[in-house]
């Protein structure tokens, strides 16, 4: 990459940066309406079990690495002042705009109205084959895709109050659109070559989905943002194992 380019790079990644910082702190605002403490049924629940714990963790870490992305960039601005900036191309602009998109979509859109295991497995096999693939054929299919799905559930989520029914209804909607995106992006992938990627994608997202929601749900009994289809499933289960191991 020549240094023209390079300077052009981490100008935009500044300009990324910020965007991340302040989604990320208005993200955190939010959680904090979260009760942190409360009494339920008598018994006093405390911090470390608040629905705002796993959100505001979270995002300090987007924060952090929005925050590490600035120091970096701007280090490298004034460390070579006399580095011209070439012309940013409409890709780079694209990039900066879909992870925008994936970001807010995912804060505003799908984690009020779809069950948490489901919007988080999207969210990270979708992004992580976005900026794997580094196609910006694909760039621009997907950020149609999910800005305009992110929309439709975040008006929802602003304008309408689901009962618990309904909003399952949502999660099995999702479920069966996370099963046509891994088939389109597969046929994207495969069209160019590029099938570790999509393998690499859903593999990783499953993977770290697995361990995050039981950890936090199971394990720390922290409730999470949105709980439906596979979370109070998974809840079920827990305790269905556990009145069995305790009959036997």
């Amino acid at each position: 990459m020549q240094p023209e380019q390079l300077m052009a790079l981490r100008r935009a990644d500044m300009r990324t940066a910020v965007i991340l910082m302040i989604v990320s702190t208005l993200a955190m605002v939010d959680s904090f309406s979260f009760p942190l403490t409360g009494s339920y049924a008598g018994v006093q629940n405390m911090w470390y079990v608040s629905p705002a714990l796993f959100p505001i963790i979270v995002f300090s870490l987007l924060f952090l690495c929005g925050l590490s992305l600035l120091i970096k960039s701007i280090t490298f601005i004034k460390k070579h002042p006399s580095i011209a900036t070439a012309k940013e191309s409409p890709a780079s602009w694209g990039r900066f705009f879909l992870l925008v998109s994936l970001i807010a979509g995912m804060v505003y859109g799908f984690i009020p109205m779809i069950d948490f295991a489901l919007s988080s497995f999207l969210f990270l096999f979708i992004f992580i084959f976005t900026f794997y693939s580094d196609n910006a054929l694909f760039q621009k299919r997907i950020f149609v895709i999910w800005t305009t799905v992110s929309f439709l559930l975040a008006v929802v989520s602003f304008t309408t109050d689901l009962s618990d029914d309904k909003r399952m209804l949502f999660d099995w909607a999702m479920l069966a659109f996370i099963f046509c995106m891994l088939i389109v992006l597969y046929s994207w992938a495969k069209k160019s070559e590029q099938l570790k990627v999509w393998r690499v994608s859903w593999k990783t997202a499953l993977i770290v989905t697995l361990i995050v929601c039981p950890l936090f749900r199971l394990g720390m009994l922290v409730p999470l943002p949105t709980e439906g289809l596979i979370i109070n499933s998974m809840v079920d289960l827990k305790y269905t194992i556990h009145d069995l191991w305790r009959e036997w």
